[in-house]
């Protein structure tokens, strides 16, 4: 299927690339389904996650273990069976990146997207424990120092 985007134009998109959000994104309830996006461009670790249902609507996400290795939380029983989790093997986990200028970008470790590579559902899911903010700086060298969170093995 073809997908419109403001960002990258429109796009091919495998119908089982779309991921569906059991618990939607923080601020956007209406949209559910989504398709992540890497570039050929060397930008890794980021990548961009697309709403196929709003055109202008691109996130960049990234994987925060690779900034944050101490990083891990508990994810509720109630969030396993959301997302048809069978085994630890079928998560994802990706964080919300903002970038205000070359200096200010942040991410956001309060509420990461859980998602369930093997059925393509995911949920936005905000931690109640831990020192985690919405705007940890990826440039301050914060890396491990996050540690009082609960545990989620990767």
């Amino acid at each position: 299927m073809i997908v419109n985007t403001k960002r990258f134009g429109p796009i091919e998109v495998d119908e089982n690339q779309v991921i569906t959000f059991a618990s939607p994104i923080l601020g956007f309830e209406d949209l559910a389904r989504y398709v992540f996006i890497q570039l050929e461009e060397d930008l890794h670790p980021f990548e961009f996650l697309q709403s196929i249902e709003d055109e202008n609507l691109t996130f960049i996400v990234m994987d925060p273990f690779l900034f944050y290795r101490d990083y891990e939380f508990q994810l509720e029983s109630h969030w396993i069976e959301s997302l048809n989790v069978k085994s630890e093997e079928e998560l994802r986990v990706m964080v919300i990146v903002t970038a205000r200028s070359a200096e200010d970008i942040t991410c956001n470790l309060k509420a990461p997207i859980v998602l369930n590579t093997a059925k393509n559902i995911a949920a936005q899911i905000v931690l109640d424990r831990g020192d985690y903010t919405t705007r940890h700086s990826l440039l301050e060298g914060k890396k491990g120092e996050a540690s009082n969170a609960d545990l989620i093995k990767k």
